[in-house]
């Protein structure tokens, strides 16, 4: 599965990103949303997984220009700013599969993107 991941926190980004590759996914790492939509206009992408709290462009903007462009891809979301019900009505409609609260656990991030490459969205 080819993976975009962002995250503003390198520590983070490295971490999911090497767990992801060790599980046989091809991933490019980013920074922040501005990234996101770059990268996403230069190739196809499996699936997203984006953190809502960036620098420049955050993950709720970016999901917003996403729908604007009409880019569809599957989106697993991530933050620990947010209260849920907070995300949960700001990312309604907006291509979201599944949202994890940080700090994410190796093993439930793994679990969520093989339920996107399972089709069990």
């Amino acid at each position: 599965m080819k993976i975009l991941l962002a995250d503003d926190e390198p520590m983070i980004r490295n971490l999911y990103r090497d767990m992801l590759e060790g599980n046989h996914h091809h991933v490019q790492a980013v920074s922040d949303g501005t990234e996101v939509l770059e990268r996403l206009a230069e190739e196809a992408f499996d699936l997203l997984i984006l953190d809502l709290h960036m620098p420049k462009l955050d993950g709720f903007k970016t999901l917003l220009e996403l729908k604007k462009r009409n880019k569809q891809i599957p989106v697993i979301v991530m933050s620990g700013h947010y209260p849920d019900d907070v995300v949960n009505e700001r990312i309604s409609g907006l291509g979201v599969v599944e949202f994890l609260r940080k700090p994410v656990m190796i093993t439930a991030l793994q679990h969520a993107v093989d339920r996107v490459r399972n089709g069990d969205k």
